[in-house]
């Protein structure tokens, strides 16, 4: 796989993740740019992207105010120039079955799909990253950039939508590296679909007609 080829945008925002950010640009060294978006880090997670792009990394680094996620997502593609994007965290890493999955599918020239969906293996404290099997997190994080939108008023920060056909990448999966206790992870959940209650209840939908 040759680095910096693929016809994708990374899309990272960040704010103080100077312990994890290095693992997470290294992993999307196939990309072909990769946008951070730091909204004010105190601790020396510029001097490590900085680093990166003193080493030929392909990153174009913005500072925002934070505005919340939607918004900070929505700038940080508004930057983008590949046809795809790939919205990733600062904490995690794509596994390398993954990178090649992903350049085969946005090299392909395959018009069916205006996005993947990509699992995400947790690491869970004193468990290490859930077994293979396990059924893991499957979220739209690759998209055509021409076809991503964004509600604004969403408060459940990964909220990218596209118009037409999605599949699934089988192969490879999204490692969430920063450690969490079962309790947390939990608690995450419950704190993800209370703000999807609520942002139904704001647009006068009825939460139980929708997956949480």
């Amino acid at each position: 796989m040759t680095r910096f080829s693929s016809p994708v945008s990374a899309l990272v925002i960040c704010m103080n993740e100077a312990d994890m950010i290095g693992e997470c640009l290294e992993s999307v060294d196939f990309c072909a740019e990769i946008i951070v978006v730091d909204s004010g880090s105190t601790d020396s997670t510029l001097d490590v992207v900085n680093g990166y792009i003193a080493k030929g990394y392909p990153i174009r680094l913005f500072h925002n105010d934070w505005p919340g996620f939607p918004r900070q997502r929505q700038f940080a593609l508004d930057q983008a120039t590949q046809p795809w994007c790939l919205s990733i965290e600062a904490d995690e890493a794509i596994d390398d079955v993954l990178r090649q999955s992903i350049t085969n599918v946005t090299q392909l020239g395959n018009d069916a799909f205006d996005g993947w969906y990509i699992r995400r293996r947790d690491k869970l404290k004193g468990y290490g990253y859930a077994h293979r099997w396990v059924l893991h997190n499957r979220l739209l994080r690759l998209f055509r950039r021409d076809k991503a939108t964004m509600d604004l008023n969403l408060r459940v920060h990964e909220s990218f939508e596209v118009p037409g056909e999605t599949g699934t990448i089988e192969n490879g999966v999204l490692l969430h590296r920063r450690e969490m206790t079962i309790a947390e992870d939990l608690a995450r959940a419950n704190t993800y679909s209370s703000l999807k209650v609520a942002t139904l209840v704001e647009r006068a939908k009825k939460p139980g007609l929708i997956r949480l």
